[in-house]
């Protein structure tokens, strides 16, 4: 596996296809950063990292499976969307029984609009993330640290009564942050 490191993404992929299953390898270690990142995305919901990144290499394992040449896009970013999808997926599952609103608990790249572009053109993938990254700014400028703070608690599981306990907060003034976070992200949300 060590001479393998040298190897481009495309050359590794040729040799998994034709049987040396160690080509895997080199891109499971090649891309861990990136299911590294994916999984912080996701770590503030209360869900183990362990468990995100586990998921997230399963996902880039199915990259490395499906992946096609001719599908237009480069294996970096194919695996980026299969590892970022099947992570967004775990994250709903575990939160599906908390009635918590898709909008806040999902990727800021994967609400509506925001996805990654369909082509892999240079231009088109930069001002996807420039919106990106505007709209999370945008995102922590409304809200008030307070707020902040309280939608994380909120969002990692704990009860009104917890995060006031917390914060040494009344639960009434957790539930008017949460109203006002809830508000303002709505109405950032649909600026589109």
């Amino acid at each position: 596996m060590n001479g393998l490191t040298n190897y481009t993404d495309e050359q590794l992929l040729s040799l998994y296809r034709s049987g040396e299953y160690s080509a895997a390898g080199v891109l499971i270690v090649r891309y861990t950063p990136v299911v590294l990142y994916y999984a912080d995305r996701y770590s503030h919901l209360g869900i183990e990292k362990e468990d995100l990144v586990q998921e997230g290499r399963i996902a880039l394992l199915a990259a490395i499976r499906t992946y096609r040449e001719d599908g237009g896009a480069a294996f970096r970013t194919y695996a980026s969307r299969c590892i970022a999808n099947g992570l967004s997926k775990v994250a709903a599952a575990q939160l599906q029984g908390r009635k918590i609103p898709p909008a806040l608990y999902t990727a800021l790249d994967e609400v509506e609009g925001l996805s990654a572009p369909a082509s892999s053109e240079p231009e088109e993938l930069i001002i996807r993330q420039e919106q990106q990254h505007s709209r999370h700014r945008r995102m922590r400028s409304l809200l008030s640290d307070y707020e902040l703070n309280c939608l994380r608690l909120f969002l990692e599981g704990h009860s009104y009564t917890e995060i006031a306990a917390l914060l040494q907060k009344s639960p009434k003034s957790v539930d008017n942050a949460l109203g006002r976070a809830r508000s303002k992200l709505r109405l950032l949300l649909c600026e589109g």
